[in-house]
């Protein structure tokens, strides 16, 4: 395999947002409409840097292949071949576009599979719990499930450890669990 010859193909700034210097900021930006706690809480628990990671990682893999997005530049073949992005957008001037490849990545769904949830957040909104104590009805059900806390921090009144949990895998762990689909042990066939 040859080497290839690559060059810049713009920064982020010149290339997709032109108020912005990276996808990290664009993610701050997204983030900033939200309450101070939650803001606070989403950078101490390190869901910041992992929603950032991830918006990347998406953005990379929607890119062709041999095109990266480096730090904030844009880095791809000095000399494509002829039927190289055919498959992708592109510009006014032939040139890939990839302002319009980044705007199919969804930050929503990414910010919203790390969005960190206490085990009363689990209790009460995604298991709907009607118990007097919907924390522990949701720390004995992630348990069961083996969904583990990827953070603790102070609970706001007691100071206490507390555990928090990624959306994301909360709401998949909830969707697999036992019961949830049809019950074939009503089926009667006589």
């Amino acid at each position: 395999m040859s080497p290839t010859t690559t060059t810049d193909y713009g920064t982020w700034c010149n290339q997709v947002n032109q108020y912005s210097s990276s996808p990290d900021s664009d993610v701050l930006d997204y983030i900033n409409g939200g309450d101070a706690s939650w803001r606070e809480l989403l950078e101490t628990s390190g869901a910041l840097a992992q929603i950032q990671s991830e918006y990347r990682d998406a953005i990379n893999a929607a890119l062709p292949a041999n095109v990266a997005l480096c730090g904030d530049d844009f880095i791809g073949p000095a000399y494509p071949e002829d039927d190289e992005f055919d498959d992708y957008p592109t510009d006014s001037s032939g040139e890939l576009d990839i302002a319009a490849i980044v705007e199919n990545v969804n930050l929503d769904e990414i910010v919203e599979r790390n969005v960190p949830l206490t085990a009363e957040d689990i209790g009460r909104w995604e298991l709907k719990s009607a118990a007097k104590d919907p924390a522990k009805v949701a720390s004995s059900t992630m348990r069961r499930l083996g969904v583990k806390p990827f953070y603790y921090h102070p609970h706001p009144e007691s100071g206490r450890p507390q555990a928090l949990y990624r959306a994301g895998e909360v709401r998949a762990a909830i969707a697999k669990r036992p019961g949830r689909g049809s019950r074939t042990d009503l089926n009667t066939t006589s």
